[in-house]
This record gives structure tokens, sequence and C-alpha cells, in this order.
């Protein structure tokens, strides 16, 4: 299978980008860009968002994807565990405690899709027809539905304070990750796989663009910007950031890996 893929990182309407995009090995950080456009037989992406109660998220999610693509690199797999204590043993300085990241991960082994999810970054898949999301976010609140304690959403907003994140917490270490998610699998010509920020899935709550075979990725990214920027004021928004993954047929560019 070949796929295509292209990231969007965009600041929004806060002082700080915190998120980080993989497109590995590169990382995008920045206040707004459109990545270049990749075509792949094997990728390892992935969404951090850095969690804002630290002053050091956005150092922690960019280490974040930088050791997830190192681990790839050398491996072929991204282990979370080990990740996590990577993660201690990178940003060791004491101002680093308790700097904390999301993170949706997929990448390519063997002749499957993995995909690993902690926290509130999502992942979507496109079956040619409609989007449908794959991951549940780790929060209070489906912690509180998963025990039959509350049924909707009409709760105060504490209620969606994460639960499961990874941080720079030399006490706790691998136990940090213990919630995280896992799955795998397949896309077929002219399916696609999303990765976001809760920033990008909040605001567009699902009613995502169609994603034609005609439509580039780079023209579904910034019409989906625009989408969002009609449904709030810009001081309104979260840091947004988004990488697609459309499988093709045949190779289509010159960016082949």
């Amino acid at each position: 299978m070949i796929y295509q893929i292209q990231a969007v990182t965009w600041r929004g309407g806060m002082a700080h980008q915190q998120d980080a995009v993989l497109i590995a090995p590169k990382v995008y950080q920045h206040k707004g860009l459109i990545s270049h456009h990749y075509e792949t037989k094997r990728f390892c992406v992935a969404v951090a968002d850095g969690v804002s109660s630290s002053p050091y998220s956005a150092l922690a999610s960019r280490t974040l994807l930088k050791l997830a693509a190192a681990m790839y690199a050398d491996s072929g797999a991204v282990d979370f565990a080990e990740l996590q204590h990577q993660l201690n043993q990178a940003l060791t300085d004491d101002r680093h405690e308790g700097a904390s990241s999301t993170l949706v991960c997929a990448y390519v082994m063997d002749d499957e899709i993995v995909l690993k999810h902690l926290g509130d970054s999502r992942a979507y898949y496109y079956n040619g027809a409609s989007w449908a999301c794959l991951t549940t976010d780790h929060s209070f609140m489906n912690e509180l539905k998963a025990d039959g304690v509350v049924s909707h959403d009409e709760y105060a907003s504490c209620y969606g304070a994460l639960m499961g994140y990874f941080a720079v917490d030399r006490m706790a270490d691998v136990s940090t990750v213990k919630m995280a998610s896992y799955q795998t699998l397949g896309l077929r010509a002219g399916e696609c796989l999303l990765l976001c920020s809760d920033g990008f899935s909040e605001v567009l709550d699902g009613r995502f663009l169609p994603m034609g075979n005609q439509v580039s990725l780079k023209d579904w990214l910034s019409d989906s910007i625009n989408q969002i920027r009609q449904n709030k004021p810009k001081w309104q928004l979260d840091n947004i950031s988004a990488v697609l993954v459309r499988c093709v047929n045949e190779i289509r560019g010159e960016d082949v890996q």
C-alpha cells in the first residue's frame, strides 16, 4: 500500500503553541504551518498536545514526538511504557517535573496499522463516505460513564479532566501510562486516518468535511481550518493540530520513502 500524508499545526488563539505533530522523522511545532506532502509505504505519525497545567508543556509534547520517532526508527514500533521512561530520562531538570502531554500515534507494522493513544487527542477513520471516531478520551467523564454513574455530558467541565497522559514524574514513571489504548486497523484505497488534538475535534465535533479521491490533503486541511474559524472567533480557539493519512493504489508524487 501507498500512503499520502500531510499535517497542519496552528496556534489558534493561544499565546503559545503546545501541540506538536510527527511525520517521522520530522517534528512540527509552529504557530501556523501546513507540512510538506509525503507519499510512503511505511510511516509513523502522531499528534501530541501539551497539558496546559505545566509551563513546559510545549517541551513535553515536542520531546515525546522526537523520542517516538527515534523509537520507531530503531525498532519499528512505539512502546508507550518505554516512551514514558525515556521522557523522564530526557527531561531531568527539576523545573520539568509535571510537564505533561497527550499522544495519539499510528504506524505501519508488518501489513497493518497500529494505533495507540493516551489522553484526549483522537483518531478518526474515513471509509470513503463518512467519518467515525476510533478512540475514547481518557477523561474523568468517560470513567464515570464506564462505571454507569452518568449517561450524558450535562455536567460541570471539571468532569472532562484528563485521567491519562504522559508526564515527567520520576516517582510514578510508567504508572502514568497504564490507561493507554491499543488497536490495529487496515486502510484500503480511498480510506483515510486522521489524528488530531482536542482543539481540532472539539470545535468540529465530528462534523468533518468529506474526503473525496480528487480532494488534495492540503486543501482538506486548509478548508478544515477555515471551517474552524467560522465556528469560533480566533481568541476562543485552542491550539489546533492534525495529521491526515490517505491510502492510495499507486504512487502519485515524488517523495516516496
